[in-house]
């Protein structure tokens, strides 16, 4: 599937690289932009975002608006990636409003700039979503990676770092410049975003199907099953899972169980029309492989035929008819004949064409589909 480039991430990226050239340009309007917590203006909640006081600043956010930006981005739409963005970004602000107040006074007059909150709001939700990742920190090899800590554990440390950063401040008469309170309430919006948004369980789908698509290629046919057995189990199993699921069973040499979870994703596939034509193909590619399209009905086979004619691929969907003609005994034989027959005649081959009305006349004389191919030839 083809993955889908972070347009909005590159979006924010310009937007807060000129705000921040014009910043640099004007120092005033850092002041005029910036929230203040003894003075707070609603639209400032929203201007600080884009406003940075050095450029060092402006690239430390950039960084990690980039590495962030772009693994969120690819697991939320545009709308809900700037929802994400702009509720945390607020909340951030308001959670430094509240606790300047009460443990750093010092700093009640200062401006908060910079989109380190809203960031801090995609980390947090990219903690829940990606949780199962590992960060790598050395290598074991030059084209090999090597030790590694899980995801969870490297942003507890940095949540961490934020909370006795916060604690430090709030005790000193010297506070930093750091909005450690913004970070901290950035990320807890975007963690909470995260739950109500079912990131959590995305994440795990995602690691059970990785994990499972790992065990195939190494030829592990029963841990993949192993590792998609949460999947299965749900009401409505993910198309991946089935697909992966017959996989692993034709790898074990088990076609019996093979076909009906691959008709299920055939089925699955069918039904969805924004499933891309490359999983279909190779769906039914697989099926037919095993005597499985079989299992399909008329009205299926219809639509699975339509896909392939609409890509202009009549070369597989005749590939797929001819091994349906392979079942003698199937009782939609004559109806497939006549299909393929006409199919035939579409893709510009009329000689193989008449061959298949002919078999279709002298073996099934009495089906509604020889009537019709008669009446065919009438015409």
């Amino acid at each position: 599937m083809r993955t889908r480039l972070p347009f909005v991430t590159g979006g924010l990226l310009l937007t807060h690289t000129l705000a921040t050239f014009w910043c640099i340009r004007h120092p005033e309007v850092v002041e005029a932009w910036g929230f203040t917590p003894a003075n707070p203006q609603w639209i400032n909640l929203l201007t600080s975002l884009f406003a940075h006081a050095s450029y060092i600043h402006w690239l430390k956010n950039a960084l990690f608006l980039t590495l962030f930006g772009w693994y969120v981005e690819r697991a939320l739409d545009g709308w809900r990636f700037l929802a994400l963005y702009f509720i945390s970004g607020v909340l951030a602000a308001l959670t430094h409003w509240a606790m300047v107040g009460i443990f750093q006074p010092t700093l009640y007059d200062d401006s908060l700039v910079g989109a380190s909150g809203a960031i801090s709001g995609l980390v947090g939700y990219f903690a829940l979503r990606y949780y199962r990742r590992r960060v790598r920190l050395a290598w074991s090899a030059v084209h090999q990676w090597g030790w590694g800590i899980p995801m969870w554990v490297a942003v507890l440390l940095w949540v961490l770092w934020q909370g006795i950063g916060a604690i430090l401040d709030a005790g000193s008469e010297n506070p930093t410049e750091i909005g450690y309170w913004a970070h901290l309430g950035g990320f807890a919006t975007g963690l909470i975003l995260a739950v109500l948004w079912g990131a959590g369980g995305e994440g795990e789908r995602e690691y059970l199907l990785q994990q499972a698509t790992a065990s195939l290629q190494e030829g592990a046919g029963g841990d993949a099953l192993r590792w998609l057995q949460p999947l299965l189990s749900q009401p409505a199993p993910p198309l991946e899972a089935l697909q992966l699921a017959g996989e692993a069973w034709a790898l074990l040499g088990d076609y019996e169980e093979a076909r009906p979870l691959l008709t299920r994703a055939l089925r699955h596939a069918l039904n969805h029309p924004e499933t891309d034509y490359a999983t279909l193909r190779q769906l039914a590619n697989l099926l037919a492989e095993m005597g499985g399209l079989i299992l399909l009905s008329s009205a299926e086979r219809d639509r699975l035929i339509e896909r392939a004619e609409r890509q202009h691929d009549r070369e597989t969907a005749l590939r797929w008819l001819q091994a349906l003609l392979q079942h003698a005994d199937h009782p939609q034989r004559p109806e497939i004949l006549l299909q393929y027959a006409r199919l035939l005649e579409r893709a510009g081959q009329p000689q193989q064409a008449k061959q298949a009305l002919r078999e279709l006349q002298e073996r099934y004389p009495d089906s509604l589909q020889a009537d019709l191919a008669r009446l065919h030839k009438r015409d």
